[in-house]
């Protein structure tokens, strides 16, 4: 028996070497080393099954929406001489958009969107106010932060209606909708009252 394995041929020898080479390699990278990170899985992986490419948008999207409906609010709050009744409806819309914001924030670290919410924060659209109209806001005061508060809120609330009802008829992900149905149903009652107050 020792006798025969002389003879292997030297051919043979080298790929037996690295075959055995290549299945120790094969098993190290196979093999977790101690106190190394979990690999990392796709973010797709993290979506729910029923959640669609309409969920995923809407979510970058309203966020930022929202976020600027807040920092609207904190404008007008932070001014002198505005009625009690504008300020009560700027507390309500500043509260209620930061708890939907939330509530969004942590569906976008569940499913590990935080990338495409990033690539929409800076999106200006459906009803958003530009930069340069933020600073206008901001530099009134009185009467004229009041009225210019008011209707730049109610554009942006039908900016936001329009995005929330393609996402009702779209959306895939049951407890977005049913998010996306109570923000149409509080933004359309607060328009109504900021086009009452400005007297239309």
């Amino acid at each position: 028996m020792f006798g025969k394995s002389s003879h292997i041929s030297r051919s043979v020898r080298p790929l037996a070497l690295g075959a055995a080479v290549a299945a120790v390699l094969l098993l190290a990278a196979c093999t977790p080393v101690a106190g190394a990170p979990a690999p990392v899985a796709p973010s797709e992986a993290t979506v729910p099954a029923s959640a669609n490419d309409t969920d995923l948008h809407f979510l970058a999207m309203m966020t930022p929406h929202h976020e600027q409906a807040v920092q609207m609010s904190d404008i007008v709050l932070a001014a002198d001489e505005v009625t009690q009744q504008t300020r009560d409806i700027a507390e309500r819309i500043r509260a209620g958009q930061q708890h939907e914001i939330d509530v969004m924030l942590g569906w976008v670290a569940d499913w590990q969107q935080e990338p495409l919410l990033e690539q929409h924060s800076t999106h200006i659209a459906n009803g958003m106010v530009t930069p340069e109209r933020m600073d206008a806001l901001a530099a009134l005061g009185g009467a004229d932060v009041e009225r210019t508060f008011l209707e730049e809120m109610i554009f942006h609330h039908e900016g936001a209606i329009a995005m929330t009802q393609d996402q009702i008829d779209n959306g895939g992900y049951a407890e977005l909708r049913e998010l996306a149905q109570q923000m149409i149903d509080v933004q359309t009652a607060e328009v109504a009252e900021m086009t009452q107050l400005l007297g239309r």
